[in-house]
């Protein structure tokens, strides 16, 4: 990742809410150190959203594509930004992928409880890969909130996804449904299952898919179209930029 500056494409993303698996194609733009532009493609076609960490008081500027349309500032962890998202918009992109992919790798390793098997993935997307295949044991221990605390910042301390905590946490409806106290069931690993691709051309992961600790397919992303390095620049994560459709709305 050291080498890739900026990367657009699409990505094509499954997340399980509830029980339904909730498919989403997007096209994006992401540039170092943390910018992105992504539009949907569908469902909510037309959809357009713009992060730039430090900027616009760190807030997500978008609008929803339909009828009434207006562009608005989105807290990236509120319950509108997130509807129909397991991460948000600050965790976007290939490297945040890789982390994830990496931590459950790495702590199968270290825990030895756990099996890890690499083997050659075939084609993902027309570019040969290599398979990292991992599966372990379900369990988990119990952490209890502390005053004023909501789930994200329970997920930080113990060092497990939010909405992991979330998925496997019935009694919690929302991450500021819980009180001082509460006990919280964080799981050992992010995922009981996952499968990893590495591009053996770019080394880049293309391919992630996650299972839950009950057997449900979990998430699933990839990128059918990927390129790195295009040398994207500021007009390409600029609202004002004439070939996005926050103008339209702007000029209402």
């Amino acid at each position: 990742m050291a080498g890739v500056y900026d990367y657009q494409g699409t990505l094509v993303k499954q997340e399980l809410f509830g029980d339904e698996l909730v498919k989403q194609t997007i096209a994006f733009k992401f540039s170092r150190p943390f910018k992105v532009y992504v539009k949907y493609i569908e469902p909510h076609a037309g959809r357009e959203g713009i992060y730039v960490r430090g900027t616009n008081r760190n807030r997500l500027r978008a609008h929803k594509g339909s009828v009434p349309d207006v562009a608005v500032s989105l807290s990236p962890l509120g319950r509108v930004a997130m509807e129909d998202n397991h991460h948000p918009i600050t965790s976007f992109g290939l490297e945040r992928m890789l982390e994830v992919g990496t931590a459950n790798i790495r702590k199968a390793l270290e825990r030895g409880d756990a099996t890890v098997r690499v083997s050659n993935g075939g084609a993902v997307h027309g570019e040969p890969t290599w398979r990292i295949d991992v599966k372990s044991r379900s369990g988990g221990r119990h952490a209890y909130a502390r005053r004023g605390e909501d789930l994200w910042e329970l997920a930080t301390r113990v060092g497990q996804d939010m909405y992991v905590l979330l998925h496997h946490n019935d009694g919690i409806d929302s991450p500021t449904d819980i009180s001082e106290g509460q006990s919280v069931f964080v799981p050992n690993y992010y995922a009981s299952r996952g499968e990893y691709f590495i591009g053996k051309r770019t080394f880049m992961m293309i391919k992630a898919k996650s299972w839950d600790h009950h057997g449900q397919l979990y998430e699933s992303y990839e990128y059918p179209v990927l390129e790195l390095n295009p040398g994207l620049d500021d007009r390409d994560f600029d609202h004002r930029n004439k070939a996005y459709d926050f103008m339209i709305i702007n000029q209402r």
